[in-house]
């Protein structure tokens, strides 16, 4: 199953990184924070039905041009987003489909992120679960 796979590759990345120092997972996601505003999702779709309103900065996701898309005006958001979206793009859309928030406590995010993170984080999660049973 891809997700999975790509689950796991996280996770190996996540525990390497805490190993040399905690900060290094946070350069890591500001890293993809960086990535996610090469093809964030457009200013139109930025509306509060997209909105992850537990998030303290501004998060914004939707699908877009046949993938989910997002935009943060905040890095470590905005590098969550992007692990997120590589979680739900890569694999087909039925597989994708079959995504709980189950798969993400596999990587821990819950160790790495502040209380307001995690709830964003996982906020995130469930509207894409919704979103994507529409597709």
């Amino acid at each position: 199953m891809i997700v999975d796979d790509k689950l796991s590759e996280y996770k190996d990345n996540i525990e390497a990184l805490q190993l040399i120092d905690k900060l290094e997972v946070y350069r890591w996601m500001i890293s993809f924070g960086k990535k996610l505003q090469e093809d964030p999702l457009s200013e139109e779709r930025r509306t509060e039905e997209n909105k992850v309103s537990r998030c303290q900065f501004s998060l914004f996701v939707d699908w877009e041009d046949g993938k989910f898309k997002a935009w943060s005006d905040a890095m470590i958001a905005s590098g969550y987003a992007y692990i997120l979206l590589d979680v739900f793009n890569s694999p087909p859309i039925e597989e994708a489909k079959q995504i709980t928030t189950d798969h993400f406590k596999k990587i821990q995010m819950e160790q790495l992120l502040t209380m307001n993170r995690q709830n964003g984080f996982y906020q995130m999660v469930e509207m894409m679960i919704n979103k994507i049973q529409e597709v």
